[in-house]
């Protein structure tokens, strides 16, 4: 008799168990990418974590949790410290043999990818809330998020007249890292209704003087941490800077980086920090 109990309890025990896990699939998740961490917080779902990577600086709660090191530089030991069964990445998460080596350890690796367009930004929303099982809260937020593109207009001088040229630096000191098509701030650009300064070249490179004169950017773009490093007169320092139309009007405009490199749901936040800041700028 007590053996038969003993039995239907361990029974219950175990279809309780196995009902728990499907519904409460990715319950130890760890975000890596700033901007995947950014939309789980968004979503509410930040029960979930148990850890994120130290690009993930936003919103401050995410800052303060733990971290498992960089996302191109990842280490097995680094993830599995923290005992999760989900793993949410980016393309740019690595390195390769890092992530075959979580994957053979039986977690789920969910890599969350979208083009860089106003779509990509809500499908990177969608896929994040499929991940963890918040579908209805996903489409909420897409929703949110859209209406926050649609309230943008491009300033009525821009489509009238010309856009302004804008350059990104990423890196200040000694020659300039700039972002050529093919990256955020370009995506970030277009939909700004602005045009990129060096559309011509791919990817980020740097510039030489003679290529920065050529590129006769309207005003300079850069991050708010890179900025705060290195001051801005090492911006106008940049040989050639001084002898562009930036650097005449001294024009410098200045980013968070999540906003200006993520690509994430403040994008809309992000494009109408640059209309702001480019109130004044007269073609």
């Amino acid at each position: 008799m007590r053996s038969s109990h003993i039995s239907r309890v361990l029974w219950v025990a175990l279809l309780a168990g196995l009902m728990s896990t499907g519904a409460n699939a990715a319950q130890r998740v760890v975000s890596i990418g700033g901007t995947i961490t950014e939309i789980v917080y968004l979503l509410e779902a930040e029960s979930q974590l148990v850890a994120s990577d130290t690009s993930s600086i936003y919103p401050e709660a995410a800052d303060q949790m733990p971290k498992v090191g960089y996302q191109r530089t990842l280490s097995a030991e680094g993830v599995l410290s923290v005992h999760p069964d989900t793993l949410l990445i980016t393309p740019a998460a690595g390195p390769a043999t890092v992530l075959r080596q979580l994957k053979d350890t039986g977690m789920n690796l969910v890599t969350i990818e979208a083009p860089d367009t106003q779509q990509g930004i809500l499908d990177k929303i969608t896929q994040v809330a499929t991940a963890l099982n918040q579908e209805v809260k996903g489409k909420s937020v897409v929703h949110q998020v859209e209406q926050a593109f649609n309230q943008l207009k491009i300033p009525e001088q821009w489509a009238q007249q010309r856009p302004p040229r804008l350059l990104f630096v990423l890196q200040i000191g000694g020659a300039p890292m700039v972002a050529g098509k093919n990256t955020a701030p370009d995506t970030l650009f277009r939909l700004t209704g602005a045009t990129n300064a060096v559309s011509s070249i791919n990817g980020f490179k740097t510039l030489t003087p003679e290529a920065i004169l050529r590129a006769q950017p309207d005003a300079i773009v850069v991050t708010q941490q890179g900025l705060s490093q290195v001051g801005e007169r090492a911006i106008w320092s940049l040989p050639g800077m001084l002898a562009t139309p930036a650097g005449k009007a001294q024009r410098l405009l200045s980013l968070d980086a999540l906003l200006a490199l993520g690509l994430g749901p403040r994008t809309p936040q992000a494009i109408q920090s640059l209309h702001h800041q480019l109130e004044e700028w007269v073609p």
